[in-house]
């Protein structure tokens, strides 16, 4: 508990610093071995980001802006298997379920959307490359809002055009409540209005189907 609090802490810290919009940027010198990442979604919890890093995270962490992009509920898996099928009731009728979906960043001039900065190694970076996949790696160290980077990378994933949905399927395709919920608790971790400027900055929510896992019934081919 004192760790996730100690994070939380941190995140305000950020928050009050640079709230004034007059100054310039602040430069942040990106320590050598590492490299800056960006979490939009499940990554910014702290519990969810440590499980891929196998360790406690124990350094900086910015509250940051993105610009030029909005968040999401595009990103999108298939479920369809040779071993089993899913599915869930709806009005008596049982609905195959085709794809989950995840967040994903979309470009948007104009636009900007508040996400977590945290710092790497390069080896760890890797293993986070392997969590997402579907996405690609993009650099967005010049579209960071509040500071200019130095002596390193700032990277965030956006997902590939083959796992960005389009919405033709909604019945078919259903976000998965326990992530929902790990991303929302993250936000709300934070703070109220960290929460209230993700829900501005986040698209679609509206064209999906949130489902909670006691909802969902496999069948073994």
């Amino acid at each position: 508990m004192k760790l996730n609090q100690t994070y939380v802490l941190m995140v305000f810290l950020t928050v009050f610093f640079g709230c004034n919009k007059n100054s310039e940027k602040q430069i942040i010198n990106i320590q050598k071995g590492k490299v800056g990442m960006v979490g939009y979604g499940s990554l910014m919890s702290k519990n969810s980001m440590e499980k891929t890093l196998r360790r406690t995270y124990q350094d900086s962490v910015y509250l940051v802006h993105l610009e030029g992009y909005h968040r999401s509920w595009n990103a999108s898996y298939s479920v369809i298997n040779p071993n089993r099928d899913f599915f869930y009731l709806r009005n008596e009728d049982s609905i195959q379920i085709h794809n989950v979906l995840a967040l994903n960043i979309i470009e948007s001039d104009n636009e900007k959307m508040n996400c977590v900065l945290f710092f790497i190694t390069p080896e760890e970076l890797a293993e986070f490359d392997i969590r997402e996949e579907g996405y690609n790696r993009i650099d967005v160290t010049d579209k960071i809002n509040e500071y200019e980077f130095k002596g390193g990378e700032v990277y965030a994933y956006k997902a590939d055009k083959e796992h960005t949905y389009n919405f033709e399927l909604k019945d078919n395709t259903v976000l998965p409540k326990p992530y929902f919920e790990l991303v929302t608790k993250a936000c709300d971790s934070i703070g109220v209005e960290f929460r209230q400027e993700f829900e501005s900055s986040t698209k679609h929510l509206d064209k999906v189907i949130i489902l909670p896992d006691s909802d969902v019934i496999s069948i073994d081919k």
